[in-house]
């Protein structure tokens, strides 16, 4: 029997509607929750009493009863952190989402305009900068959010003096994971590894604190001798202490209901419109496949003899969507260089 423990947290994507187009996009299911269906889950989210609660999309700003679900959320005591695009963002929305008490990330993907431009089109980089330092300013900006791709890589530490320029404390680099036209756009193990040390060199200078979403970080900081500060405290978007891979320790629900191990998983734990979220996570604790998954000994190839195995685990959505294999060693992994 498996040991039953609340979610680290729950990422919604409240909405697949959008006002961008991004290289990145991992595409969005079609269909959404009605308000009744979306009043449900906050409910059973607030029964699985997770550490807190990412809203994002799409862009959560285009769903219509989004202040009304965010005021339930904060009725039933969760901690929301909602991740915008920045671009719709007005003076009233910064109010409301003073008075809710939620914590806002934006998404700025490049140090110049050209670059973030070409990366998210129909954005505006001076609206973002705009809205970033908006929310900066009424004490709203828990981070700035970049995903990072071969095409902007290089502008790490751009980023990092940008973000200290708009007033952000903190910046979250998200490896990019599977999209559209991945093999071209996703980082491979050499350039994995100058992003990871030009990270650490640029926050050291910068003195920004910041949070790298990819399973091998710590363990290239350590084999690399590197500096870089552990977060004291949730980062908002991953758990703070590790940056293993952690399918199987969260779950990701699509606009549609859908239930994900992870955001960018090809694999379906069920549908909050038909079992309860508290049902499908107890479920997938029991299953024997995200059991076998969450285990480290699983692993195969250059993986299996990794020293920072047990730390790691490495990435399983881009190690099946590259490899076609959930066990494989991650083909993004600087490590394997040697």
């Amino acid at each position: 029997m498996a040991e039953v423990h609340s979610p680290h947290f729950v990422d919604w994507a409240i909405t697949r509607k959008c006002n961008l187009s991004c290289r990145h996009c991992r595409g969005m299911t079609e269909g959404e929750l009605s308000t009744e269906q979306a009043k449900r889950l906050i409910a059973e989210i607030a029964e699985l009493e997770p550490g807190w609660v990412i809203v994002e999309g799409g862009e959560p700003l285009l769903r219509e009863d989004l202040f009304e679900l965010l005021e339930l959320m904060g009725q039933r005591q969760l901690d929301v952190h909602l991740i915008t695009n920045g671009m719709l963002l007005t003076p009233e929305m910064l109010s409301t989402f003073k008075q809710l008490g939620v914590k806002m990330m934006v998404s700025i993907d490049g140090a110049t305009a050209g670059t973030f431009e070409a990366i998210r089109t129909g954005a505006s980089f001076e609206t973002v900068m705009q809205s970033a330092r908006d929310c900066a300013r009424e004490g709203l900006l828990e981070a700035i959010n970049t995903t990072i791709s071969r095409t902007n890589y290089a502008e790490i530490p751009g980023i990092l003096e940008l973000a200290g320029s708009i007033g952000a404390e903190k910046v979250t680099f998200i490896g990019l994971k599977p999209c559209q036209d991945y093999s071209a756009q996703f980082l491979p193990p050499q350039e994995y590894g100058a992003a990871i040390e030009l990270v650490c060199q640029a926050a050291a200078q910068t003195g920004l604190d910041f949070f790298f979403d990819e399973p091998f970080f710590w363990a290239m900081v350590r084999e690399q001798g590197l500096v870089a500060p552990r977060p004291a405290m949730s980062s908002g978007i991953l758990v703070a202490s590790t940056t293993a891979c952690i399918i199987g320790e969260y779950v990701f629900i699509e606009p549609n209901g859908e239930v994900k191990p992870c955001s960018f998983a090809p694999l379906i734990l069920g549908n909050v419109k038909e079992k309860s979220l508290g049902q499908i996570w107890h479920e997938a604790l029991s299953s024997p496949f995200i059991r076998q998954l969450k285990d480290p000994k699983s692993r195969t190839g250059y993986c299996r003899s990794c020293k920072y195995l047990e730390d790691c685990k490495g990435c399983r959505s881009r190690s099946f969507v590259l490899t076609g294999d959930w066990f494989s060693s991650d083909p993004a992994c600087p490590l394997s260089i040697k």
